[in-house]
């Protein structure tokens, strides 16, 4: 199962799904992470440089676990077209691929999540990166969905309370059938979403 940990910069993707994996044993690649390990080691490059460094090896691993038929897990903004591609072509070859997908209500508020991560030591994604990832991503994602094994979609934009997000669960599709229930205020961002699942519910 190649499981994909998805939303743009600021959605807490780390928070919400990367926690619950690592909490039960679980291993997750973060690139975020990896580029300031990267850093660590090498204190010439720049963060654009171990971001780079950081999005092809997952890129390797990624297709790695493809043709090995491995396990992996991974996060991602959805925002580009690689990794979707790769994504497509790997269901398209037989592997299950499961998305947890989270967002936010507002670009705005995406953008002042990522601005409290600075604030707080993480590094910073400009404005007009997080604007394009909110749109892109969204439509990468429309279209895994009618071949993705599973996918949950969360909204992250309550206030954070007691250090912990209070993420809500919007919809969930289990092999192209419904799992659970809609939740029923569904936030303007997850529409085209929740249609595409319950679209792609309906011809199963």
């Amino acid at each position: 199962m190649i499981t994909v940990i998805a939303g743009v910069n600021g959605a807490g993707k780390s928070s919400i799904f990367g926690q619950y994996i690592r909490k039960h044993k679980g291993h997750y690649f973060n690139p975020d992470e990896v580029a300031r390990s990267l850093m660590r080691k090498n204190d010439s490059l720049s963060q654009d440089e171990a971001n780079s460094k950081a999005w092809l090896l997952n890129v390797e691993f990624l297709q790695e676990s493809i043709e090995t038929e491995a396990d992996y897990a991974f996060e991602t903004t959805l925002g580009g077209n690689t990794i979707t591609q790769i994504l497509h072509e790997a269901m398209d070859a037989g592997r299950e691929v499961r998305i947890l997908y989270c967002g936010l209500n507002s670009t705005d508020l995406h953008i002042k999540r990522v601005a409290i991560r600075v604030s707080r030591g993480g590094h910073d994604i400009p404005e007009h990166r997080i604007r394009e990832r909110w749109i892109n991503s969204i439509h990468n994602m429309l279209g895994l969905v009618p071949k993705a094994s599973k996918i949950q979609v969360y909204d992250n934009s309550l206030p954070v309370t007691n250090g912990k997000p209070e993420a809500i669960k919007l919809i969930a599709q289990k092999e192209k059938k419904l799992a659970g229930e809609i939740y029923q205020d569904m936030p303007q961002w997850a529409k085209p979403l929740a249609s595409a699942i319950l679209a792609a519910a309906a011809k199963a």
